[in-house]
């Protein structure tokens, strides 16, 4: 309890330095702003009055935050650092349209009424010199307490170094072509460097708004990192005597994590031996996540139900978890390990560290679900597999060709009849494909079936050797073949 009142007292001082130095770096760059009628100082000058705005909910929500969890917030008041964080991201796009339409004005009249001064040239040195201070306090406190506030802020004043760094480089041209006799190219070029200075600015604080934006409201959504919750399933999966891991949920409040997750064990063991399993569980998900409060539900299990579930359905239902498309699913299983290869639909315009990351998370998932699974996938883009306009781009007559082998191969073989349903259509990796129906002797078992499959496939093969994938379907005839 010392602790966290510690923890408090630092944030609140940093959050307070933090609104003190906005203040008054607020009232500098209005006054010297209104003075030299720079846009690009005034500009910051509103930037930084938001920025004063920002610092005084940091603290209010710094110190709602700290406050203990209660009946009406059992997961404690750390979410309003979110809010605040949100808040702040809401200020900054007013900002970029003040600013954006100012500059647009001044840019289309061609002139600019910026008086020529080295105190708007100070005063920017000034601001960069304060915000490289105040970031580094802020950075220090947020790291060590995480506190997105806190962080929001830092990140939000970090924008403000850059920024500053670009109105003093615009100003300080105004102030050379006031200085110097350049040609009038040149001077009518410099003397617009602060408005263009300023829209620079603008496009800063925007891009740093939605990236604070996006980071408040996944924390608001309890969006969990899908890598600390792969990371939290394959440590709990090393707990010996744990036979299933699932339902994994995350969530955070303030600098707090709250795990949730379903942990399998032996259905015959006694209860203590449960208790002491889901303790042990409690430690692995705190080599992932230090602090974090666990609750776990312990079901019974048995492994032997683990090592004999459908392969096929947990790549389904992990590549759903994931919002992957798979399809060319090949699985291999020996009594030792399992061979899975597929093909993966991502979109075509993303980019390819980004489609990797995705899948390699979907196989981390995998090999957490299925023990001693080799993984092989391919990336494909979307809609490469499904978009198969049957008949369409395989000419008639090599189509009409296909089908006479087919007869042909069938007729051959005894124990299959009445081939039908046949389609034709083509694959960007491999090339024409062909899929029939046909009936086979109903008295037949599997194995024998499929012999007969793999004799007309090799059959067609040599028939027409350029061709790609061949599905033949089988169906039981409502009477023996003759």
């Amino acid at each position: 309890m010392v602790e966290s009142l510690e923890a408090g007292a630092e944030k609140k001082r940093a959050a307070l330095t933090s609104l003190w130095a906005a203040f008054a770096l607020t009232a500098v760059k209005l006054i010297v702003g209104l003075q030299t009628n720079s846009l690009g100082i005034l500009s910051e000058a509103l930037h930084s009055g938001l920025d004063l705005l920002a610092a005084a909910i940091t603290l209010a929500a710094v110190r709602i935050a700290s406050k203990p969890a209660d009946a009406r917030h059992p997961y404690g008041h750390g979410k309003v650092e979110n809010l605040s964080a949100l808040a702040e991201t809401l200020l900054l796009f007013l900002t970029c349209i003040w600013v954006v339409y100012e500059g647009v004005q001044r840019l289309m009249a061609g002139d600019t009424p910026v008086t020529p001064s080295l105190w708007g040239v100070g005063v920017m040195a000034l601001s960069i010199i304060i915000d490289v201070n105040r970031v580094r306090i802020l950075r220090r406190v947020a790291k060590k307490y995480k506190s997105q506030a806190l962080e929001a802020d830092a990140l939000h004043f970090s924008t403000d170094i850059l920024s500053s760094a670009v109105v003093l480089v615009g100003v300080l041209a105004v102030w050379v072509a006031s200085e110097l006799s350049l040609p009038a190219p040149l001077h009518e070029m410099l003397v617009q460097a602060d408005t263009v200075a300023a829209l620079l600015v603008a496009l800063i604080i925007f891009r740093a708004s939605v990236r604070m934006a996006m980071q408040a409201v996944d924390t608001l959504m309890d969006s969990g990192s899908t890598r600390e919750r792969l990371a939290i399933i394959a440590a709990v999966t090393e707990v010996q005597g744990i036979t299933d891991v699932r339902d994994v949920r995350l969530r955070s409040s303030g600098p707090i994590n709250f795990v949730d997750l379903t942990v399998g064990v032996e259905p015959g063991i006694k209860v203590s031996e449960g208790h002491r399993l889901a303790h042990e569980a409690e430690q692995a998900v705190a080599l992932v996540l230090d602090g974090a409060d666990v609750t776990i539900h312990v079901e019974p299990h048995s492994a032997d139900e683990a090592r004999h579930c459908d392969p096929f359905a947990l790549v389904q239902h992990t590549a759903w978890s994931h919002g992957l498309a798979v399809h060319n699913v090949q699985i291999l299983r020996s009594p030792e390990s399992c061979h899975i290869e597929l093909h993966i639909e991502l979109p075509g315009s993303m980019p390819f560290v980004q489609a990797y990351k995705r899948v390699k998370d979907f196989e981390d998932a995998l090999r957490a679900a299925i023990p001693q699974v080799e993984v092989v996938s391919h990336l494909e883009p979307e809609g490469a597999a499904c978009a198969l306009a049957y008949g369409a781009s395989v000419s008639l007559s090599y189509a009409e060709m296909a089908w006479r082998e087919i007869e042909t191969a069938v007729a051959k073989e005894p124990l299959v009849t009445a081939p039908h349903k046949f389609s034709t259509y083509e694959l960007p990796e491999q090339g024409v494909c062909i899929s029939f129906h046909c009936d086979v002797d109903p008295v037949l078992n599997v194995e024998e079936a499929h012999t007969i499959c793999m004799r007309l496939e090799k059959q067609l093969r040599i028939s027409i050797p350029q061709l790609g994938r061949i599905i033949i379907h089988m169906e039981p005839g409502t009477k023996p073949a003759a």
